[in-house]
Order: C-alpha cells, then structure tokens, then sequence
C-alpha cells in the first residue's frame, strides 16, 4: 500500500498496521476498527496535514475501540472549525504511547462521550497556535469517563491551555507541563468541570509569558460531576511570574475535597494575602528561605539563590539536604496511593524510583 488512508480503508478489526517512517503530506484517514495497533517503524512517520483534514476535523479520526497508536508524529492540523487535531478521539478507548503532536489546532481533541478513555503515555505536545476566535490546547479531553497521561512532555502552547480534562477521572502522572521561554499558555492545567483529579509526581511551570497568572485550575466552569475531588502529590511547582501566581485555583471549594501532600513550589507569591486557595502562606520575608505552607509536607522556596541552585539540577535536590519540612506519611485517597513509584526522564517517558515507604524530599523528583 503507498498511502496511510488506503491502509484505513483496508484494515480489519484485531490488525496490525506498520507505517513506515517517511514524511506523509496530506494523507488524512479515518479508523473505525477494534482492537487496532497502528505502528510507526524504521524511524517515525510524520503525518503533516497541509491543508486536509479527515471529515474536517483533523489528521486521524479514531472511532474504533481498544485501538494503540504507537511512534507516530501528527503535525500542522488545521480545520473549517479551528480545531484541527493531530488525533480526534470519538468512540472507545484509545492509547497513544511514544508520539508527537506539533503545530495543530488541538493535539488531540475528543469527544464528549462517558464511554470513551484515553491514555497518553511518553508523548510530546507542543507549539500550539494562534486560532481566534478560539483556543487552542495541547490536549483537550471533553466529558469522557477517564484520562490518564503519564511520561509525557507539554510545551510552548498559544493562548491556549498545556492540558484541558471535563474527564470523570483525570490522572496525571510523571509529567513536564511547562510553558517555556517563548510559551504564553494560560492554564498549564485546566479540569473546567471539576471531577476526581489526581496530580502525582509532575513537573509544573508557569512562564513570564503567561495569559494567566493560574497555573491549575479546578472548577473554573461549574462542577459538573457528584464526586470532586483533587489530590496533589509529590509534584514541583514552578512560577516565573515576576509578581508571582497562583499555583493552584479551586472554585467552589466548600464542594470539593482536597490533598496536597509533599510539593515543592518554586517561586509564586509569598505572604499571607496571597490569594491560592490551596496553599495558603505565611512565609518570612526573607532571602534563601524556605517554609512549610498549608497540608503535609510541602515546601515553598523564595529566595532567589536558593532557587537558582535548584533550577540549575533541573529542580532535583541535592542528597541529603535538610528540608526544614516533616513529609507526610504514605496517603491512601480514594483508592489510590499518592506515594510517587516512577519520576519523569526527559524529554520524555520515566524511570522507577527506589523501592521504599517513605519519599526522602518533596517534590517532583528524588536525590
């Protein structure tokens, strides 16, 4: 076969369809089988829409079910509507593990289905674009059942957020959403509806660049499930707003139950008029400090030289150092354990962490 689209429309249920790595221009499909493994081998494709898109709506349209995507880069999606994706999700559960999405209107965009589930796993996302009179994200997931992202690498969005869930579930594990020098998203990450949201283990920064001085936002537009919850474990926060941001905004708080055990925040705004609604603080004004802020464990660094120090090994501390901080104990909640197993690796994808009970430093990433 010379082409991706006749490969789609040939394809039976339970293939196994290899793509051979070259440059696609153009060559726009739609997959309706289950039990699908689309491969990229000998490199990595690249799927470059220029100027197609499947059905109007992006490079590939998933409506099968226990579909993988492997090794493949979805790039330039444009549409009629100004939501071109690199991947639109409409039935099923899809995984999509090892590839890239650059340039696109949305990374990939689903629909609002309770059925459908995804899972990114060691992807990259980056360079959104400019779409008015819309936004563009990275990954927009609408009201599906449960979005699980792990090992993967948000950057440089337009305007738009790194990450939007309206997912009953939302698992974000071992992650880098940062905005970068040149990025200007607003949210770095945006659950809009509320629902049960588990942060663990992730690398969040904000940019100087930034549409919104958030950089998490939970509930923003009305909470829309019966169960909301948001626990946040293990991960380092970075704000490089001059005035300092918000790490973390909940709306409607008095409906929704909240953790947030052993983070490290970098920067924000210190002080006790500081608007967070997760944590809230009282630092001493002082260089080089650090203190203990609201929950078990976590720890905001203020000063510049301290913080320089930190971003020069890439926020990882240093074996050993005293933090001036007793870590929460192991936390079960609702059902999962926010004890970190694995840390990011960059680009992308993780590496497991020492076997132990009990994490030594706060934060995304241990000595």
């Amino acid at each position: 076969m010379q082409s991706v689209a006749e490969a789609a429309a040939r394809a039976r249920d339970g293939d196994t369809v290899e793509i051979v790595a070259a440059t696609y221009a153009g060559d726009v499909a739609v997959w309706p089988q289950k039990r699908l493994t689309l491969r990229g081998v000998g490199g990595r494709p690249r799927l470059v829409a220029a100027g197609q898109a499947a059905e109007g709506k992006g490079i590939w349209v998933m409506r099968g079910d226990e579909v993988v995507v492997d090794n493949i880069a979805f790039e330039g999606a444009r549409g009629p509507n100004r939501n071109g994706s690199g991947i639109r999700h409409e039935e099923g559960a899809l995984t999509v593990r090892n590839c890239v999405f650059r340039d696109n209107e949305m990374g990939i965009l689903t629909a609002n289905k309770a059925s459908l589930s995804l899972v990114v796993e060691d992807s990259e996302f980056s360079h959104g674009v400019l779409v008015t009179p819309r936004i563009s994200h990275l990954l927009y997931a609408g009201r599906i059942g449960r979005l699980e992202v792990r090992g993967s690498y948000f950057h440089h969005s337009r305007i738009g957020h790194l990450l939007k869930s309206r997912a009953r579930v939302s698992v974000i594990e071992y992650s880098r959403l940062t905005d970068e020098l040149e990025g200007q998203a607003s949210y770095e990450l945006d659950f809009p509806d509320g629902g049960q949201v588990f942060l663990v283990g992730n690398l969040v920064r904000q940019s100087v660049g930034t549409e919104n001085r958030r950089m998490i936002a939970f509930g923003a537009e009305g909470l829309q499930h019966d169960d909301n919850v948001l626990a946040l474990a293990s991960n380092t926060l970075v704000d490089d707003v001059r005035e300092g941001g918000e790490f973390v905004t909940v709306w409607s708080p008095e409906r929704v139950q909240v953790v947030a055990v052993n983070n490290l925040l970098v920067g924000g705004c210190a002080g006790s008029l500081c608007p967070d609604s997760v944590f809230r603080r009282n630092l001493p004004e002082m260089e080089g400090e650090t203190a203990e802020v609201e929950g078990e464990g976590n720890v905001q660094v203020v000063g510049m030289e301290t913080r320089a120090a930190l971003e020069a090994r890439g926020f990882r501390p240093v074996a050993g150092e005293a933090w001036a901080v007793k870590l929460a104990a192991p936390v079960m909640f609702h059902g999962r354990t926010l004890v970190p197993t694995r840390e990011h690796t960059s680009p992308v994808g993780t590496r497991p962490l020492p076997v132990t009970e009990q994490i030594t430093v706060p934060g995304a990433f241990q000595p």
